[in-house]
């Protein structure tokens, strides 16, 4: 399982509502129970088209923990940069393997 952690620094008084509902549309919701494949493993992809119903989410990176976190990172400041402005900034994703592995990506 993916455990994800977002620490944001908050002006004003925006409600959190507002921003958990923009990462679960942004990156929770195309994420989660997807399989998520590298856009240059053509043999993945295939099969995994072949696949009915199947969730895939192809990415420009290989897939690694650290990659994704960096993914979500970079999504993320530019979602709540175009609704926040300065009045709220990303300064860290983390994005956990297992309870004893993760990455961190600070802004």
């Amino acid at each position: 399982m993916i455990r994800k952690s977002y620490s944001l620094r908050l002006r004003h008084g925006y409600d959190f509502g507002d921003i958990k509902a923009l990462a679960n549309l942004h990156l929770v919701n195309k994420w989660d129970h997807a399989f998520i494949v590298y856009e240059n493993d053509s043999m993945v992809r295939v099969f995994l088209e072949s696949l009915p119903d199947h969730k895939t989410v192809v990415i420009d990176r290989v897939p690694t923990v650290e990659n994704l976190a960096k993914a979500a990172f970079d999504i993320l400041k530019d979602v709540y940069q175009d609704r926040f402005g300065r009045h709220l900034a990303l300064t860290k994703v983390t994005l956990y393997e297992t309870p004893n592995c993760w990455a961190e990506v600070d802004g």
